[in-house]
Order: structure tokens, then C-alpha cells, then sequence
């Protein structure tokens, strides 16, 4: 694994995680904060794979640089004294909090957050809304949020860094499948009549879902590799 080579904003060599397992086809991703997930069978060489890298080269090119372009437009902390928190910087210290202590609040005025407007809400969904069976506020890598087809909400604790809008945006997503457990045409009127603005709402959490997606994928299960870290071939040596 080669750490610290990659530096999206910088001129570092730039890298990719290769992800092997039981799979027959080769793909790749650009995630958000741009970086480049491979995920290959498991005995398919090195020099397959990075042919096939730059066969697509231009493409993955294209995508880091809209995902730079997408990460300047938002805030990001300075010194490890600042933390974002419902769409802007705030300073830990002067908010009475340390680095140990902040976390473990911010969770709770997630939770409490997140319940307002759960609350505020659930008398725009009509009969259905009864079928809100609770909060859960979990860590997750992928998602914002989920709705189970018994009315349980998870919303990602990381929610609370992002604009008040966009969290009432995920909130309405995941209540209107209360009505309707999926994405069809009714689904989405119905999330514009609870919330006017969802759509630009949408628009700006794209935009944060960069934060989300900053991490390498991790991987345990037993039929998948470790996630590797490689250099990209050399085509890849300037973006």
C-alpha cells in the first residue's frame, strides 16, 4: 500500500484503490472528493488492470477535475481547532468543547437536531406519517439516510455538518417513504409538496456529499481482498 501519494489539489502522483473479489468484470469509480476505486476479480493481473485504466484515462481525468471544482466551492477547516457543523466552520474551543468532547456533542445535537425536524415534518405526510416507527443515527460511509419498509429512519450522523436545508432535504426523503418505498414520479412530487426547495436543496448536498465519500472503501467480508493502494500508470503523471 502506498500512503500519502495522492493529493487531489497538488501535483503528487496521483493513485488508485484496487478492491479485488469474487467478480468477473473490471470497473472503476470516481467518487466525490475524486478518488479512483478499482475493482477487479481476484487473480486479474497488475498490467491488466492499469490497461484498462488508461484505456479510460480522459474519462477519469474529466471526473476528478469536476470533483475539484465541486470541493472548492466548500468550507473547510484550517487547523485542527475547527470542525463543520451545519454548513460552516465553527471553532471547537471557543464553543467551551475539546477535540474528545466535541464529537461525542455534536452526535447529541444531531440526534436532537434531526428529531426537530422529524417533528416539524410528520404532519405534512398526512395518515401515513403514523407509520414512523422511530430514529436511528448511525455512522454511515455511502448514504445520508435509509427508510425499512417498517417505518424506521437511520439518518447518518454526519448529517449534521451540512446545511440546515439539506438535512431538511434528506429528512423529507426518507419520511416520503413512509407514502411510497421508492423513487417513482409520485415519490418525487410528493417530496417537493412537503418541501418547495428540495430540489436546490439537493443540488447543495451533492455537493457535501464529497465529505461523505472522503474515506477508501474498507472491506471485511471474506470473499473480497484488502483494499489496495497503487499508483495510477504513468499516462496519469499530470491531470
Amino acid at each position: 500500500m502506498i500512503e500519502g501519494a495522492d493529493n487531489l489539489f497538488g501535483t503528487q502522483l496521483p493513485t488508485y484503490t484496487l478492491v479485488r473479489g469474487r467478480r468477473r468484470t473490471l470497473s472503476v469509480e470516481v467518487r466525490p472528493h475524486g478518488d479512483v476505486i478499482v475493482r477487479s476479480p481476484l487473480r486479474l493481473s497488475i498490467p491488466a488492470i492499469e490497461v484498462f485504466l488508461l484505456e479510460r484515462a480522459e474519462w477519469i481525468r474529466e471526473r476528478r477535475r469536476e470533483a475539484l471544482a465541486v470541493r472548492s466551492e466548500l468550507p473547510r477547516p484550517s487547523s485542527p481547532e475547527e470542525a463543520l457543523h451545519r454548513g460552516a466552520i465553527v471553532n471547537i474551543r471557543s464553543m467551551g468543547h475539546t477535540y474528545t468532547s466535541f464529537p461525542r456533542w455534536q452526535r447529541r445535537e444531531a440526534i436532537r437536531v434531526f428529531s426537530d425536524v422529524i417533528t416539524q415534518v410528520l404532519p405534512a405526510i398526512g395518515v401515513p406519517g403514523l407509520r414512523f416507527r422511530g430514529l436511528a443515527v448511525r455512522s454511515m460511509r455511502r448514504r445520508w439516510g435509509s427508510c425499512t419498509n417498517t417505518g424506521k429512519i437511520t439518518l447518518n450522523e454526519r448529517l449534521i455538518i451540512v446545511p440546515d436545508d439539506c438535512i431538511r432535504a434528506v429528512i423529507v426523503h426518507e419520511l416520503c417513504h413512509l407514502v411510497h418505498l421508492n423513487h417513482s414520479p409520485a415519490f418525487r412530487q410528493l417530496t417537493r409538496d412537503v418541501f418547495p426547495e428540495i430540489d436546490e436543496a439537493d443540488a447543495v448536498l451533492d455537493k457535501w456529499s464529497a465529505i461523505l465519500t472522503e474515506s477508501a472503501p474498507k472491506t471485511t467480508s471474506g470473499a473480497i481482498g484488502p483494499a489496495e493502494r497503487r499508483i495510477l500508470p504513468g499516462a496519469f503523471d499530470t491531470w
